[in-house]
């Protein structure tokens, strides 16, 4: 009997290890940030040893460390020049920060499909949204997994764009060998307390290896101002905001840098043992790896395909409805995440931006850009279909591993399987 009905659950809560893990070593390293952090001065000592071991770690000639992934993505947008009457290719399924950068500096976002088996943008859709004012891609690390980063840069090279990397689901990912983090021109990536680097609660990476645009960043993070040395000139030189990340955020996950190799190993192992565990329930499609590049799991993303799982006169998405209620009562930590592509939102359907529709009305001349989310086949069928795991909820790093992983493919292979008729029952409920 399923545990909807009264069964017992395949998975409790006590079997779940949190997300991110905290060890004795992360506890100290934050005391040691408190104890240095008074008198409060500016940069930190722990500040610039994190930036010093994330450009170490990527191989990046400059890092910044800043208060949020979305900071650390404006600071990539806003170091390379790109503002107003500038359009930026974004692909059409990710998270809002994204795209939003590029509207924090008066440029618009056009939206590309995604490949439909990595779900990163795929490259043969970009050149036929490149315009006169195309000047950057944004390519993202969905999920966990790197993008086609050689398509994407021969891209950019025939057409003078810059690659903006938004590595925040993916650290410890690689694409060719080369470390996620600095696959872009730019690099932004998220330290939230859920991501596979984790500050524990908010915080950013910027990467690059041009001197003029670390130097842009760096003033974008300042106020626009500027430190030299140790002496801060205040001056501001151009448009800056205050992303100064926490001290004892920065010691976390300065703290948690140290184990990320060992860490990816953990996810990466979670993540194959899962896949064997799925094999057979039949609907169920899990993520492709391709064979020049690794996955770390953030999301461990799964398409529901409804005729598959043998209900062809039911809908993807209202079989997807009912295998979540079903799976979350077996103890799955099972959700949606995105509901629509990211032109979909209200803030593109509706184009206010900051008022009087600017980035849209502002520049050179009046955009022309329109999002409709049907223009995004791809988009919108991985949003109709998707199941995630992972997060912080159901983490695939430590302390969990294959016992976890065993028992989330027993708790699919129980209601797909062996109570398909159960699962039948609630598949017409969910469809009325």
């Amino acid at each position: 009997m399923l545990a909807l009905h009264g069964g017992s659950p395949v998975v409790t809560e006590s079997m779940i290890g949190a997300w991110p893990q905290v060890t004795d070593a992360d506890r100290q390293a934050v005391l040691a940030a408190m104890d240095e952090s008074t008198p409060w001065h500016w940069p930190m000592r722990v500040v610039q040893q994190l930036e010093r071991d994330w450009a170490g770690y990527t191989g990046a000639r400059h890092a910044l460390a800043a208060n949020s992934g979305t900071a650390a993505l404006h600071m990539c947008i806003a170091a390379c020049d790109i503002g107003p009457g500038d359009e930026v290719l974004v692909p059409a399924d990710t998270f809002l920060a994204s795209a939003s950068c590029v509207l924090q500096v008066n440029a618009v976002p056009v939206f590309v499909d995604v490949d439909p088996v990595t779900y990163n943008i795929d490259p043969a859709q970009v050149e036929a949204r490149i315009t006169e004012r195309t000047r950057a891609i944004v390519a993202v690390d969905l999920n966990g997994l790197p993008a086609d980063y050689d398509a994407l840069h021969a891209i950019a090279r025939k057409h003078g764009l810059v690659v903006i990397e938004d590595g925040s689901q993916a650290h410890g990912a690689t694409y060719h060998g080369r470390q996620v983090g600095a696959l872009g021109d730019l690099a932004g990536c998220s330290l939230n307390g859920s991501k596979t680097l984790s500050a524990l609660s908010e915080g950013g990476l910027f990467t690059t290896d041009n001197d003029e645009w670390r130097e842009n960043a760096a003033r974008v993070l300042m106020f626009g101002d500027e430190i030299k040395g140790k002496k801060r000139e205040y001056n501001a030189r151009m448009m800056g905001w205050n992303y100064r990340i926490h001290s004892l955020a920065a010691a976390f996950a300065g703290s948690q840098l140290s184990r990320l190799a060992e860490m990816t190993r953990i996810r990466q192992e979670n993540g194959a043992y899962l896949s064997e565990a799925l094999a057979g329930v039949p609907g169920i499609r899990t993520p492709v790896v391709p064979d020049d590049r690794t996955h770390v799991y953030f999301f461990y993303p799964m398409m529901v395909d409804a005729a598959a799982m043998g209900f062809p006169e039911h809908s993807d998405e209202t079989v997807r409805r009912a295998l979540k209620v079903a799976l979350r009562a077996e103890g799955v930590p099972v959700d949606e995440w995105q509901p629509q592509p990211i032109p979909g939102q209200t803030l593109f359907q509706e184009r206010r931006g900051y008022g009087k529709g600017c980035p849209w009305t502002c520049g050179p001349s009046p955009s022309r850009v329109q999002y409709h989310s049907s223009d995004y086949p791809v988009a919108e069928d991985i949003c109709r279909r998707r199941l995630v795991l992972g997060g912080s909820v159901a983490g695939f790093g430590p302390p969990n591993g294959r016992d976890l992983m065993q028992r989330f493919g027993e708790a699919f292979r129980k209601v797909v399987v062996e109570h398909r008729s159960e699962l039948a029952v609630l598949v017409k409920e969910e469809a009325g």
